[in-house]
């Protein structure tokens, strides 16, 4: 089953990434589609693929796109801004589709904020946390970190990036118990 744009309808979202990157001049080929569509699926169940993962899936609905081509295509994705990228803990890291260069999952969306925060790079709509002891990734509002990037713009002059890196901690599950 092929997956390109004449063969299938493609969400909103998709659509939108294929005109952004036919507007700069990008190829849109089999294997570009079949990525945009993984990470929107992945972004509209919540989940946060890493590259393997979406490789996978790519292989189930576009079985002769290479691994490799997956990975350049990732990368390419990325560059152009029709993807974005957080780094996990462990070296893992996990790609989100933009939407009018915001990268948006489901939840996000519904906790997003009109102006992002002054420390939030725009290209992101919201930030990550995960737990370090059970992995779990958690999207947050970026303004969850105001306090913290007010202080440390005020004491060391120094932007943090929310979007960029998740923030490693621990889940309430994984939490010892209260003795």
């Amino acid at each position: 089953m092929s997956t390109s744009p004449e063969s299938t309808h493609p969400s909103v979202r998709v659509a939108d990434a294929v005109s952004r990157l036919r507007s700069a001049g990008e190829r849109v080929t089999p294997a570009r589609y079949a990525v945009l569509r993984v990470v929107d699926a992945a972004d509209l169940g919540d989940e946060h693929l890493t590259a393997e993962q979406i490789g996978a899936r790519v292989a189930e609905v576009e079985p002769a796109v290479h691994r490799a081509t997956v990975y350049r295509t990732l990368t390419a994705l990325v560059e152009t801004g029709v993807l974005s990228h957080v780094h996990l803990g462990g070296s893992a890291t996990v790609y989100h589709l933009t939407v009018g260069g915001v990268a948006r999952s489901a939840a996000s969306v519904a906790t997003e904020v009109d102006a992002p925060a002054p420390h939030h790079r725009h290209e992101h709509g919201h930030a990550h946390v995960q737990c370090h002891v059970c992995g779990r990734v958690l999207d947050v509002a970026p303004d969850v970190f105001d306090e913290a990037a007010a202080r440390l713009r005020a004491d060391l002059g120094f932007t943090l990036d929310t979007g960029h890196a998740a923030l490693l901690g621990t889940c309430r599950d994984c939490a010892p118990s209260p003795t």
